[in-house]
């Protein structure tokens, strides 16, 4: 298995984290436990090589090759698998807030779910998809779906219609919590911005498709997530539950929510080599 890195554009940093590539010659590692948990963020995947299948709550949905999807961002983990056979996809990682002022759709209309691009985005989407689907080299399909960004940016930006930068309000709160890792209360929020509680909800489920609420449990998660791709052992970190959860039985109860197995039986029987290796990034 390979896991490549690429930055993206300058113009596109404000929306994308990162962008990777995964590559194997016989798939994914044959298990039960590739997982993608949730970290707040969506994503455009693009199959070059074999197809995906992801699991979601017993629910199984085929990724066909040659197809881009969009990923909404979840708050639920999901379990991957291929078929046995050369694979490679394309993952291009929004912030929590980035795919909406490039795409305009409102997020909460994604959440949790994997969305055939053109379906997404009309006949856009299927222009692209046909156009990226058609090229080679990774390289050469991360660089056009990204000057097509830019090109969608710099229409908004002459049409004037919607935002092409991140509203700064949603800016601040998603890295007020980020910072924090998910500990700043939502009521600080409230002071700080002067806006209320429920606008706050409504203009985080636009940006984000989650209340600012459930996105703070996500970063509260991901902070010992992190700690567990590190190598780091639950019986190294549990004293550390106290500052971040009322008790130790919230704390399992979140963590099975996000990753489908209790903190333990997580640390002692998954290895998630392809989940590790992203969070470290």
């Amino acid at each position: 298995m390979k896991l490549s890195f690429f930055e993206p554009y300058v113009g596109l940093k404000p929306f994308i984290h990162y962008i990777w590539v995964f590559e194997s010659p016989v798939g994914m590692p044959p298990s039960d436990s590739n997982l993608a948990v949730p970290n707040g963020c969506s994503k455009l995947i693009i199959n070059c090589e074999n197809s995906i299948i992801s699991e979601v709550r017993g629910i199984l949905q085929n990724s066909k090759e040659h197809t881009v999807y969009f990923a909404g961002s979840r708050d639920i983990p999901v379990k991957l698998s291929t078929p046995n056979k050369k694979t490679a996809f394309i993952g291009i990682e929004f912030y929590p807030h980035g795919a909406y002022p490039v795409f305009g759709i409102p997020m909460a209309e994604t959440t949790n779910q994997l969305l055939n691009f053109d379906d997404l985005l009309g006949k856009w989407g299927r222009e692209i998809n046909d156009t990226v689907c058609s090229l080679n080299s990774a390289k050469d399909k991360i660089d056009l779906i990204q000057r097509q960004m830019i090109e969608i940016l710099r229409q908004n930006q002459l049409k004037q219609k919607r935002p092409i930068s991140n509203n700064l309000l949603v800016n601040y709160c998603v890295n007020s919590l980020k910072s924090t890792n998910g500990l700043i209360p939502i009521s600080v929020l409230v002071n700080k911005t002067g806006y209320s509680k429920r606008y706050l909800e409504i203009l985080f489920k636009n940006h984000i498709g989650f209340s600012p609420k459930v996105l703070a449990g996500i970063f509260r998660f991901q902070k010992f997530y992190k700690n567990w791709a590190q190598g780091r052992l639950y019986s190294e970190i549990k004293n550390e539950l106290n500052e971040y959860y009322y008790d130790q039985a919230h704390y399992i109860k979140d963590f099975k929510r996000m990753t489908g197995f209790s903190p333990l039986s997580f640390s002692q029987n998954v290895s998630n080599e392809f989940g590790r290796r992203l969070s470290l990034q």
